[in-house]
C-alpha cells in the first residue's frame, strides 16, 4: 500500500467507543442534511461540527488536513469561477474594478463547506473503527447488501491501484522516462492507464479469490457482538437534532422573508 492511503488505526476516544452502528447512522444522516444545505451559514457551521469530530476522534490533524485538502482541489477549480459569472437578479460588488458576484460567491462558499463537510465526516468514520466492522454495521441497519459490497470492492480497490501505479512509476523512472509535453509522453501515459487496468483486474480477481477461499459468504462477522449504551442514543440523538436545526436554518435564510411577508 502506498502512504497516501494508509488508514491510521483507531485509537482511543468518545467516538471510538461508540457502538459501530449507532455511528455509521449519525454520520449518515448527517451527510444527507448537509447535502440538501443550500446558503453558507448553515454550510460553514455543519463544516465547524464536523471538524469538531475530529477533535473528538482524537485524529491526526495531518493526517486529516492532507486528505482533505487533496480532495478539496477538484471542486475548489470549479466552484472558484461562481464569482465572476453574474447571472441577472445576482447582488454585485465592485472590487477593484473586477465585479465580483455576491450570489455566486455564496454558493461557491456553500458548494465548498458542503464538500468538505462530507469528507471530514468520512474520514472520521474510516478512522473511528476498523473497516470491516463499519461494513458489518451497515449490514446490521439493512443497508442493500450489493451496496456494501460495492463500498468494500470500491475501498480494496483503491489500494491495489495505488500499489500498482507505485510499480509502474517505479519501472518508469528506471528507464529513464520523464514526463513531458509530446506525443510519446502522451502514447505512453495511455499504454500506463491500460496497463494499471488490467494489473488492477488480475489483482483484484486473486484477492475475491482469496476470500471465498477463507470463507467469505457476503456477510461480516466479528469475535463480539453490538451492544446499545446510552451514550450511543445520545451521540445520535445529538446528531439528528443538530441536523434537524442546520436544515430549519437554511430553510429560514431562504424563505424567511417570505413567510414574515
Amino acid at each position: 500500500m502506498t502512504l497516501p492511503l494508509n488508514i491510521p488505526a483507531p485509537g482511543a476516544s468518545p467516538l471510538q467507543r461508540l457502538d459501530p452502528r449507532w455511528r455509521l447512522a449519525a454520520v449518515l444522516c448527517g451527510t444527507c442534511s448537509v447535502v440538501l444545505l443550500q446558503t453558507p451559514p448553515p454550510a460553514l457551521t455543519a463544516l465547524a461540527a464536523a471538524l469538531s469530530l475530529v477533535l473528538l476522534g482524537r485524529l491526526p490533524l495531518r493526517w486529516v488536513g492532507v486528505r482533505l485538502g487533496a480532495a478539496l482541489i477538484l471542486p475548489a477549480f470549479f466552484v472558484l469561477w461562481l464569482p465572476l459569472a453574474i447571472q441577472p437578479g445576482h447582488v454585485v460588488w465592485d472590487v477593484g474594478g473586477v465585479a465580483i458576484s455576491a450570489t455566486g460567491l455564496a454558493h461557491a462558499i456553500t458548494l465548498l463547506a458542503k464538500a468538505a463537510c462530507v469528507v471530514t465526516l468520512m474520514l472520521v468514520l474510516l478512522a473511528t473503527a476498523p473497516v470491516h466492522e463499519t461494513f458489518k454495521a451497515a449490514q446490521s441497519l439493512y443497508i442493500p447488501g450489493w451496496l456494501v459490497h460495492l463500498a468494500l470492492l470500491s475501498y480494496r480497490y483503491v489500494f491495489l491501484l495505488g500499489d500498482e501505479f507505485g510499480r509502474l512509476r517505479t519501472a518508469l523512472r528506471v528507464r529513464g522516462y520523464r514526463n513531458r509535453a509530446s506525443l510519446h509522453s502522451y502514447r505512453t501515459i495511455g499504454q500506463v492507464a491500460g496497463t494499471l487496468l488490467v494489473r488492477g483486474h488480475e489483482r483484484s480477481e486473486r484477492v475475491a479469490q482469496a476470500m471465498r477461499c477463507r470463507g467469505f459468504d457476503g456477510h461480516f462477522r466479528s469475535l463480539h457482538d453490538f451492544q446499545t449504551r446510552g451514550a450511543d442514543v445520545l451521540f445520535f440523538a445529538a446528531a439528528i437534532i443538530t441536523a434537524g436545526c442546520l436544515l430549519a436554518w437554511d430553510l429560514w435564510d431562504r424563505y424567511g422573508d417570505t413567510v414574515t411577508r
